[in-house]
Parts: structure tokens; C-alpha cells; sequence
């Protein structure tokens, strides 16, 4: 099994370093996500800097909200996304990641128009404007979801897929973003119902947890929390997906941990 890092990449950043730690550590590929955005000059440092240490960059992400698509809330608005795509060659990576949306004033916050047809045909608008880079690019979007977010369950999830009808769009599996904690009780039913509606879509893979503190949903890396590791790796192996697999929400000095929990648990529920 090849794991891969979600990591933050900054102007600033000693990326030579910061590819070698991650390879030290056993990690294959990278999930890169610019918050400060990103130019033609980072993305030729960060392709030599992974190259250098054996990792690919399989994924990059801008995380606009396609539902409020001025606002720029992880360092990306909806406009600026075709840029990304632009110098995804660079990079060799054939994956954009961005979020589902709502029209919440937080990222993660639900809204009452969220459930809207005006919602899905906004989105449907945005993913299709980003088609032509895509095609460009030989990239993929990979949309995130949550459940407060328009696209907030399999079954919508999967029905959008299919109405767009497009070779450049995809889903990234990240099975507590769609699981409120009202829902976490019977998480291996859960888990492969989402798992098997969605296989066809998905396209990249988020390995982090989830966990209530003080009342609230934390979602930290892996180990960390209470997400079903047997059941949703299991689930992966059963649907056949080869989609890469990416650990996140752990900084550099966690990363080791976190992915000998992964191997792990792959190992003991037989992946």
C-alpha cells in the first residue's frame, strides 16, 4: 500500500527539506494545497524538490466554495482555480481538489438553500467552466464533500457524477465528511453503503478521523478518533479502487505515526 501526505506548500517553505522528511518518513506521493497561492515559480521548485526526493505530486487543491465563489476562504476563489489547473502540468499532477460547496457563511456550515435545485445548477455552472482547462491539462477536478454542503450525501453525490457526464470529474472519498455524529453508531453499514455508491466517481482518497471534543466535531489525522479503519479500508479493497490514497490533517512531525496506524490497520483488516 502507497501512502501519500496532504501538506501545505508556502513560497517561504524549504521544500527541498520539506520532500525529504516526507520521504524519510515512507511517503510516496504528495496532496500539495498552496494557501498563499501559487505561481509558475513555486510549482517548478515544488516539482524539483519532489522529484528530487522520489515522491510524485498527485493532487493539488485550491478548496474554493463553488456557492460563494468570490470569497476565497482557504486561499482560493472559484475564478482562480483554471490558474491552478494551468500549472498542474508542471507538476505532473492530474488531480484538482475543491469543495462541494454551500452558501454557509463558514466552509463547513450548512444553509437552507444548500438542498436548492439553484444550488446544484450553480455548481453544475462552475464545474463545467473549469472543463476546458481541464481538458487542457489531461487534469481531473475531484470534488470534496461535506454533509452540510449541497452535495451532501452518496447518492447525491453520485447522481451529480452522472449528470455531468464528464471524464474530468471525480469525488475524493472522505468518509467523515459525510458522517454527522448522529450517524457514527453503525459506521461499517455506513461506510460501505457510501463506499460502494460512489466507487465509480472516485478519484483520490483522504485518510484523517474524527472525533467530539467538547461538543464539538474535531477531525484530526488518523488514529486520532473513532472513524472505522477496518470497515472503510476493507470497503476500498472490496470496490476495487485504485485511486491514490492520501493521509491528512497531520503536520510533518505526526506523519510517521499516522501512517503506521494506516499500514496497520490495512494489515489487520487484510488489505
Amino acid at each position: 500500500m502507497y501512502l501519500g501526505l496532504w501538506t501545505e506548500i508556502r513560497p517561504a517553505d524549504d521544500l527541498s527539506r520539506l520532500a525529504e522528511r516526507a520521504a524519510a518518513v515512507g511517503f510516496a506521493t504528495l496532496h500539495a494545497h498552496f494557501p498563499e497561492g501559487c505561481d509558475e515559480r513555486l510549482a517548478r521548485r515544488l516539482a524539483r524538490a519532489a522529484a528530487a526526493s522520489g515522491l510524485a505530486v498527485v493532487a493539488v487543491s485550491g478548496y474554493a466554495n463553488p456557492l460563494r465563489p468570490d470569497d476565497a476562504p482557504m486561499g482560493w476563489s472559484a475564478a482562480g482555480l483554471a490558474g491552478l489547473v494551468g500549472l498542474m502540468p508542471l507538476l505532473d499532477a492530474r488531480i484538482l481538489v475543491s469543495w462541494s460547496g454551500t452558501y454557509g457563511a463558514g466552509l463547513l456550515d450548512g444553509h437552507p438553500d444548500n438542498g436548492a435545485p439553484a444550488a446544484l445548477e450553480l455548481l453544475r455552472r462552475h464545474v463545467e467552466e473549469l472543463l476546458p482547462a481541464l481538458d487542457a491539462a489531461e487534469a481531473i477536478l475531484a470534488l470534496e464533500p461535506f454533509h452540510t454542503h449541497a452535495l451532501g450525501d452518496a447518492e447525491g453525490l453520485a447522481a451529480f457524477c452522472a449528470e455531468v457526464n464528464s471524464p474530468y470529474l471525480g469525488l475524493v472519498l472522505d468518509p467523515p465528511n459525510l458522517l454527522p455524529p448522529d450517524r457514527w453508531g453503525d459506521q461499517a453499514a455506513e461506510i460501505a453503503a457510501q463506499v460502494a455508491v460512489l466507487a465509480p466517481y472516485i478519484r483520490l482518497v483522504h485518510l484523517k478521523d474524527m472525533r467530539l471534543r467538547g461538543g464539538a466535531v474535531d477531525l484530526p489525522g488518523p488514529g486520532q478518533g473513532v472513524l472505522d479503519y477496518p470497515a472503510l479500508l476493507g470497503a476500498i479493497r472490496r470496490a476495487d479502487i485504485s485511486a491514490p490514497l492520501i493521509v491528512e490533517h497531520v503536520p510533518l512531525d505526526a506523519a510517521a505515526a499516522a501512517r503506521r496506524f494506516v499500514l496497520a490497520q490495512a494489515a489487520a483488516s487484510g488489505v
